[in-house]
Parts: structure tokens; C-alpha cells; sequence
């Protein structure tokens, strides 16, 4: 028999949107039963962040002390969502999005964060600031927390989330979750993709599990890669710093022939492409660019200088993103030396957000009753291409996916669970320990982050997308195979991977397929076979909806509410730029 625990709500994420949730459940009255996969208040995506966190700069200026903008406007912003995510946005989201973001600003300011600057619509803070904040709230809000638990699998009886199976990895030991309702708040997949710039706990747990027990997938195509990651040397692989130092000073960035690659572009693209959060999906797309036209260097990427930024610039800003040029437990001194020689680094692009996933309604509710879905694992308000705060994000999901959680779990009776059922799943998820010889999980796992890269990255097309699912395929086929060379319960690391590779395999497959099925460019998808973006066919969210053991894609038309999107056909970068062009002046009118 499975250890059994019952709560009101399970709330699935130990990042700032599962806080956020529980807290609400609880000041509803019920108990709300959290479980975070690594250490409570730090693990998920959320003490990595940047810590900005945007709202309308009119809403900011009336907060004491904070530097809005008074000229800006909700309005504004909706604008300004919309066209950064090429049109593809959920018109309620982006609208739940701006309305609950002051709020929920309040809130964490009434929790003790600490303001360290604010400017326009924005105001930044610290990453680990805002987990201790929450965690100390969901402590004095009586949430039961647990840490080093990661739940397997969603148990569902007759269309109805009734709780989960999950795994206490300390022990070994399976866990029954007993709830009336779910929250799943777990974030993105980046450990799919190798370099990436998240938390190697990151797998699309909640994601692939919501699917599996039958709740709809959206937009899974349009996945955001940072530009200027650390490729070389491997001990700073995947590092954002020179993201960081680029997007405040500049500097250079020049193919394997010297060649400056900025200056191929126009003008305008070049300016708003590298110093606002366009330069994701600007930076990104022109550096593949140039490694898949034999361009690139030994890593995949291209090199970045300070080009005609002077040392005493560089230095300047790097005093205050990296204080004695250590950034994020990492040395970069040597890098230091490099800059002020102007020698250069090798860059490219990394993964860094997932604008699809569960597919959820301005109330945060899935397509099965009883799941609730907040955060970075949604299908959220940022369409085709997130250049907003996911910060603002997750609160303002954790907050509404909470209050509507409980709600719901008032309303509803306790539903029993089949002890075969459990049996079932227990059978299933032990498989791997005891098996005496099978494939091992990091071999796999490699293979798989290899050519995600490569044919799902910042540039697709025909061939590399359907390549990439005849080796998905094949490496579905060899899933059953695998097996743990340690056969102890308790923290056995290769156990958790190959249960989190079951769930990668899946969410790349159902990506995949869907990016080879949209045949336009927009956003963060390129298809270099299809280079235009196409508003009179392609302005259509992709769903994807589990059939028995496979899966079909369809398409929904757009959730509209104030503003129509236009029609025609442009090519990429000429859209792109009329995006940008579309940025409200705070100062006039749009």
C-alpha cells in the first residue's frame, strides 16, 4: 500500500506561482498541501530569474516611492503585449495579465521584498527576495509544505482531477495525494535542451502528466531562446552574463570570418534588437543564421567582444551585475581579462521560456474538472513571443488558479480511488528498479538535449523537424529498456531521470509535430521553408489533445476581445519590425 495524505487542494511547484496558490487556498480556509521537487524556496525557475517585474507604468506611479510612468496606461500595455506576441495572445489573459499585476504588487511589497530600482513599468527586485517572502507568508498562512517531492502522475476518475501519485525522494517511498482539486504550477522543460538557462529540476513534470490524464496542450511550437549564452569553455556553458552585459552596454558580434553580423540588418532591427528584450528572438535567430550557413564556430555560436564599447564602460556596468565579476556562483574574472584585451567569447542561444503548455481559461481552469494550471507551464497571455515579466506572471496565475482552486474544492465530495489503480501506477513508475539490465538514462538524455538543439531551436524546417521525430521515435521505442545500475529507493538520481525522460520525450514529440505543422514564421518559430508570417491563414493556436496512446493537433481560433489583428502576409523580419514599430510612446499616443 501507497503512504496516503489528504489535503483540500494539491498544489504541484515549488516556484513563486505554487506559493502564490497555496497561500490563497489557505486564506480560503482549506488546506492547501504544496510540493516542491527540490529544497522549499529554492528550486523551480523562479530563484533564477531576473526579478523584474512589469506593470503599467500609470498603475506604478501611484505606488509610493516607485518611478512609473503616469503617461502610460493599461491600454498601452494590452497594446504593447499583443504585438510583441504577434497577435497570438489570449486577449483575457493579457487583460487578467495588467488588471491583477498591481495587486499582486502590493501584496509582495506588504510581504517585505525590497525594491531595488524601478523605471517606467517595471520594478526590480531579487530573485531570492521574492521566495523568501512567499515562503515565509505560506508558513504563516499554515500551508503543509513538503520539499523533495515530485509528484509522477494525476489520478482522475470519471472526467475529475481526484489527486496524485508522487515520490518522496528522500526516502523512495510512493506517496497517494489525496485532493479535491490540483494546481499544477511546475514550469518549463529546459533540461529537453542542452545548453539552457534554467533549473536542471525543469523536466515539464506537471505538463506531460496534465496530458497524460487527458487535459489539452497549446502552442507547444514557440519556445523563447536567450541570446549571448556561454558556449565555450564548458565550465561556463550556459551562463547569461554576456546576455546581461550586452543588453546594458553593447558590444560585438562577429561570425568565424570577422564578419560583423549586426551589420547585414537593418539599422532599425539592429537598435531595437539588442537593446530591449526583442533581442531574444532578433540575436537568436541572426546568430543560427549564421551557424547554419557554415558561418559558425567550433561550438554553434559566434563570438562576442566589446567591439568600440570602451573598458571603462564595461567596467562601470560590470560593477554592478557582477560584483567582482562573479555572477551566479561563478568566477569570470578570466573573462574579465578577455574584455578588457577585447578578446572575444563564443555565444549562442540557449533555451529560456515556453510560451505554450496546458491550456487554460482567464480562470486558470484545464479542459478536466478539478486541474488548475498556473505559470510557465500554461498556455499564458504572452502569444507567439514573451518580452513582458514572467515574474508578474506567476503571480498573477498563482493567484487566480488559487482562489479558483479552492473555490471548486469547496463545492465538490472526496472521490475514492481504485486500490488497483494505485497498484497500477506504483508497477508502472518501480519498473526501472527492477529490471537486471537495461539502457542507461544520461546516454539518452544527451542524445535527446543534442538534437533538440539542433532541429528545434531558433531555426526549423521540413526535414530537421520530421528527422527529429524519427529519432524520437526510435528513442521511444528504446524507453522500456531503460533501467538503474543502483537499486536503492532513497536519492537515486537515475531512477528520477529516467522517469523525467518519459516526460521529455513526450512534450518533444508533441513541440515537434507541432511546429512541423505550422507553416509560417512568427515569433520565436522560424521556418526557414516558410519565411513569412501569415495573418489571413496562420492566426490560430495549435492544440494538441491526447488519443489513447497518440495525439492529434488541431486548431482554435484566437480569444479576441477588444483588438482585431491584421491580415496579410509579410516576411519575417518586415513583421518583426513592424512589431516593434507598434510600441506605445508613453509619451503620445501608440
Amino acid at each position: 500500500m501507497l503512504n496516503k495524505i489528504v489535503t483540500d487542494v494539491l498544489v504541484v511547484g515549488g516556484g513563486g506561482a505554487g506559493f502564490k496558490a497555496a497561500i490563497d487556498i489557505c486564506q480560503k480556509g482549506l488546506k492547501a498541501t504544496l510540493l516542491s521537487k527540490g529544497p522549499l524556496s529554492r528550486s523551480g525557475a523562479t530563484p533564477m530569474a531576473g526579478a523584474d517585474y512589469t506593470l503599467d507604468g500609470e498603475s506604478l506611479s501611484k505606488f509610493n516611492g516607485l518611478n512609473g510612468d503616469p503617461n502610460d496606461s493599461p491600454e498601452k500595455m494590452f497594446n504593447d503585449i499583443l504585438t510583441q506576441g504577434w497577435f497570438l495572445n489570449n486577449q483575457k489573459l493579457i487583460e487578467q495579465y495588467i488588471n491583477l499585476a498591481p495587486v499582486c504588487l502590493r501584496e509582495l511589497l506588504e510581504w517585505g521584498i525590497k525594491i531595488k530600482l524601478s523605471d517606467e513599468r517595471m520594478v526590480f527586485t531579487s530573485s531570492i527576495e521574492i521566495m523568501n517572502a512567499v515562503y515565509n507568508k505560506a508558513k504563516s498562512a499554515n500551508v503543509e509544505m513538503f520539499e523533495d517531492v515530485l509528484l509522477l502522475e494525476l489520478l482522475v476518475i470519471d472526467g475529475k482531477v481526484v489527486g496524485g501519485v508522487g515520490l518522496d525522494f528522500k526516502s523512495g517511498e510512493l506517496i497517494y495525494f489525496s485532493a479535491k482539486a490540483v494546481v499544477i504550477a511546475t514550469g518549463g522543460w529546459h533540461k529537453a535542451f542542452w545548453p539552457n538557462t534554467g533549473m536542471r529540476d525543469l523536466t515539464g513534470d506537471g505538463i506531460a502528466m496534465a496530458y497524460r490524464a487527458g487535459a489539452d496542450l497549446g502552442n507547444m511550437e514557440f519556445i523563447t531562446f536567450c541570446n549571448n549564452v556561454l558556449l565555450h569553455p564548458p565550465i561556463w556553458k550556459g551562463s547569461i552574463a554576456p546576455y546581461v552585459l550586452s543588453l546594458f552596454v553593447g558590444g560585438s558580434l562577429t561570425n568565424r570570418h570577422g564578419e560583423n553580423i549586426l551589420e547585414k540588418y537593418d539599422p532599425y532591427l539592429v537598435e531595437k534588437g539588442t537593446k530591449t528584450e526583442w533581442n531574444k528572438s532578433f540575436i537568436s535567430y541572426i546568430t543560427e543564421k549564421e551557424v547554419k550557413e557554415g558561418k559558425g564556430l567550433s561550438h554553434g555560436g559566434v563570438h562576442y567582444s566589446r567591439g568600440n564599447v570602451s573598458w571603462e564602460k564595461v567596467e562601470a556596468a560590470a560593477s554592478l551585475l557582477f560584483p567582482e565579476w562573479k555572477y551566479r556562483g561563478i568566477n569570470f574574472s578570466e573573462w574579465a581579462s578577455k574584455l578588457k584585451d577585447n578578446q572575444p567569447v563564443e555565444v549562442g542561444p540557449a533555451v529560456e521560456y515556453f510560451e505554450g503548455g496546458i491550456l487554460v481559461n482567464e480562470h486558470l481552469e484545464t479542459s478536466l474538472d478539478g486541474l488548475y494550471a498556473a505559470g510557465e507551464c500554461t498556455l499564458g497571455p504572452f502569444g507567439a513571443n514573451r518580452v513582458f515579466s514572467a515574474i508578474t506572471e506567476i503571480f498573477v496565475h498563482g493567484t487566480t488558479a488559487g482562489i479558483n482552486a479552492a473555490k471548486y474544492a469547496k463545492e465538490v465530495d472526496r472521490l475514492k480511488v481504485d486500490p488497483k489503480k494505485l497498484s497500477a501506477i506504483k508497477n508502472r513508475i518501480e519498473a526501472p528498479l527492477y529490471k537486471t539490465n537495461g539502457l542507461h538514462p544520461a546516454q539518452i538524455r544527451m542524445k535527446i538535449q543534442k538534437y533538440a538543439h539542433k532541429y528545434l531551436g531558433p531555426i526549423r524546417n521540413k526535414q530537421g523537424l520530421e528527422e527529429f521525430l524519427n529519432i524520437l521515435d526510435k528513442i521511444k521505442q528504446e524507453m522500456p529498456y531503460m533501467a538503474t545500475i543502483d537499486k536503492k529507493r532513497t536519492y537515486n538520481k537515475e531512477w528520477l531521470e529516467i522517469l523525467e525522460l518519459e516526460n521529455i520525450v513526450q512534450l518533444l514529440n508533441i513541440s515537434a509535430r507541432s511546429a512541423l505543422l505550422r507553416t509560417e514564421s512568427r515569433g520565436v518559430h522560424y521556418r526557414e521553408d516558410y519565411p513569412y508570417t501569415d495573418n489571413n491563414n496562420w492566426l490560430l493556436e495549435s492544440i494538441t489533445r491526447r488519443i489513447n496512446s497518440d495525439f492529434k493537433t488541431c486548431w482554435r481560433p484566437l480569444t479576441i476581445t477588444t483588438a482585431m489583428p491584421p491580415t496579410g502576409v509579410a516576411p519575417y523580419l518586415n513583421f518583426m519590425k513592424q512589431m516593434m514599430q507598434s510600441h506605445s510612446d508613453t509619451k503620445g499616443k501608440h
